[in-house]
């Protein structure tokens, strides 16, 4: 019996270490949430340490950059912007004097609109 008693402990051992690397494995895979300060105003924001990059602004200082960078595109006298389409891949221009810069060109603007007239069409009517 005590050869079985060894054999038993032996092969109990084994069976046990690879739980416990399946119950680590998970919480690894999932990431953890870490804080960083902005490099523009200081503040503390959270990012996942699974993102492929770590960002170094909040999003309050990104949109402000946008911001900024729109309004510099306005300023001075009037011109054609060119910006690629976000859906189709192509470059349209449209005037710096809009008061809305498109992200979508003529075409696929007008395709989707039809697309929501369409699917938006028969919510007025009644059904008999």
């Amino acid at each position: 019996m005590g050869l079985l008693e060894r054999m038993k402990a032996l092969f109990g051992k084994r069976q046990k270490e690879p739980e416990k690397k399946e119950e680590q494995a998970p919480a690894a895979a999932q990431g953890t949430r870490m804080k960083k300060a902005c490099k523009k105003c200081g503040k503390m924001f959270t990012y996942d340490t699974t993102w492929d990059f770590i960002p170094n602004y909040c999003k309050d200082c990104k949109k402000q950059f946008a911001q900024e960078k729109e309004e510099k595109q306005r300023a001075g006298a009037p011109r054609k912007i060119r910006r690629k389409c976000k859906e189709c891949g192509n470059f349209f221009t449209f005037p710096n004097t809009i008061a809305h810069y498109p992200n979508y060109c003529p075409n696929c603007r007008k395709r989707h609109q039809a697309a929501m007239k369409e699917k938006y069409s028969g919510m007025g009517k009644k059904k008999n």
